[in-house]
């Protein structure tokens, strides 16, 4: 499988768990939205890690030691940045959404289990 395929593969798991959470979002507000916008940051920097993956491919090992460090530091500004408006004007449950970053781990866990299984 393909690094394309896998991160969608991937995405796809984030989606199907956030089904249950929008079902029971009435009921469950802030722990519904705390894992929505924590699985929506984490399937985004799962993607940017994919492209950053892609651009360093070719580079020189210290020309892709830069760009991985960039774009580590990046992405973490980035989530860091996100995570504060989140919690300033959504308020979610800070728990929830703190699983929600992890979603990506999570499907990776599973994915990988699954294909165990499967063999």
């Amino acid at each position: 499988m393909n690094n394309d395929k896998f991160i969608r593969k991937l995405l796809i798991m984030i989606a199907i768990s956030n089904i249950p959470v929008i079902v029971t979002a009435p009921w469950f507000w802030g722990q519904s939205m705390g894992w929505i916008f924590g699985s929506i940051a984490s399937g985004g920097r799962l993607v940017w890690l994919a492209n950053d993956v892609k651009k360093t491919i070719y580079l020189s090992e210290k020309k892709a030691k830069i760009a991985a460090s960039k774009g580590y530091y990046l992405r973490f500004l980035a989530l860091i940045i996100y995570s504060v408006l989140i919690m300033v004007f959504i308020k979610p449950d800070i728990m929830v959404f703190g699983l929600g970053l992890l979603s990506a781990q999570i499907a990776i866990y599973v994915s990988v289990i699954m294909d165990k299984f499967k063999k």
